[in-house]
């Protein structure tokens, strides 16, 4: 994988690294990033600045959450999360939030992610909705929990989705919340398999009040689809982005092993074909806007990361299965694309594959 292939060099032109260098500065930082006190503030700062100067030339974001991925997961996700965020606050017609919030992300003076997960692939099986909303003399009264907020107690701002109560049936609104308003409790971030620095975890809502000047979109059907102008915000792609990174460090490194060993040539140049083709298709859906098969292509790109790193791992022996070793960290970072933001259709092509 060549770096140049994968971003623009102009792109880093203000930040004083070629894309080469800080690559290595975030391969060599994401070895330190282990507990929810590791939350890589450093890397997002400047990853936020070269995000911004890319703006919302969606084929140049997807080429930089690859490029990012391939350094630092953790890093690469947390910043969907906030570009979630922000795609949400930018698409809105909301003027005072436009005037007044998205000066304060885009200069990185404030933190923002979402809890939206709710609303399209987690805790759908309930029979009340996780987080809810009614209206109360002109104000929204916001009540529920958000399962999984990334990087919420480093926040300022949550922009957050509710099931809309008493009104048409299946509206939902989508709000920004200060994450200091009370009722507001962001609970600790969990320990998870992987990315447990991203310190994701649990926000609930205890009657939480919510002027109209904070509603970005709805109340509206699928706020969701609403809520993404148009083609602002790249959704399962970004995902895919970050899988196919991944994949690129394991990659990088079954090639440099193959340099001593001759047997994993083959090998390298298997996974390089299968990473070529889907970061060509990611390109030029990110140019298109379209994809003819959304669920077939997350598909194929977890599958890389899965099947790349397990090589790495196989190729690495004991060394890999010890605590601390880069490549087992990226084993199981890649099982998290199994979960994140996967719709049931790919979960259940999973499962097939899994018991074939």
């Amino acid at each position: 994988m060549l770096v140049d292939q994968v971003l623009e060099a102009s792109v880093l032109s203000n930040t004083g690294y070629t894309a080469e260098k800080w690559l290595r500065v975030l391969t060599e930082r994401s070895s330190h990033l282990r507990t929810q006190d590791d939350f890589p503030v450093g890397n997002l700062r400047l990853c936020a600045a070269i995000e911004n100067e890319i703006g919302s030339d969606r084929e140049s974001l997807l080429r930089f959450y690859v490029w990012l991925a391939s350094g630092c997961l953790t890093t690469a996700f947390v910043l969907t999360q906030r570009d979630a965020a922000w795609r949400r606050m930018e698409s809105s017609s909301n003027e005072y939030v436009r005037r007044t919030l998205l000066p304060l992300v885009a200069s990185g003076d404030a933190f923002v992610t979402v809890g939206i997960s709710h609303l399209t692939t987690s805790r759908r099986h309930l029979a009340q909705p996780p987080m809810r909303a009614r209206l109360d003399n002109g104000t929204w009264i916001i009540d529920g929990y958000c399962p999984w907020v990334t990087g919420g107690a480093f926040a300022r701002w949550l922009v957050v989705g509710a099931v809309v109560e008493g009104g048409d049936e299946g509206d939902e609104i989508m709000v920004a919340i200060p994450a200091e308003t009370e009722g507001v409790f962001v609970e600790p971030g969990l320990e998870l398999m992987a990315l447990t620095a991203s310190s994701t975890g649990a926000v609930r809502f205890d009657s939480v009040r919510v002027p109209k000047e904070l509603v970005l979109h709805g109340p509206v059907k699928q706020v969701m689809n609403v809520s993404t102008g148009g083609g602002s915000g790249a959704g399962g792609l970004q995902t895919s982005a970050l899988a196919i990174g991944l994949s690129g460090q394991a990659i990088r490194f079954l090639s440099e092993e193959s340099v001593r060993r001759e047997e994993l040539a083959g090998v390298v140049s298997g996974f390089q074909e299968q990473w070529d083709k889907l970061f060509h298709e990611l390109v030029e859906a990110g140019r298109t806007d379209s994809i003819s098969d959304p669920g077939g292509f997350r598909k194929s790109a977890n599958d890389l990361a899965l099947h790349s790193t397990l090589a790495a791992l196989a190729a690495a022996k004991g060394a890999a299965y010890v605590g601390g070793h880069d490549v087992g960290r990226w084993c199981r970072e890649a099982m998290f694309f199994l979960v994140w933001s996967c719709p049931q259709s790919v979960v259940q092509s999973h499962l097939c594959t899994f018991a074939s």
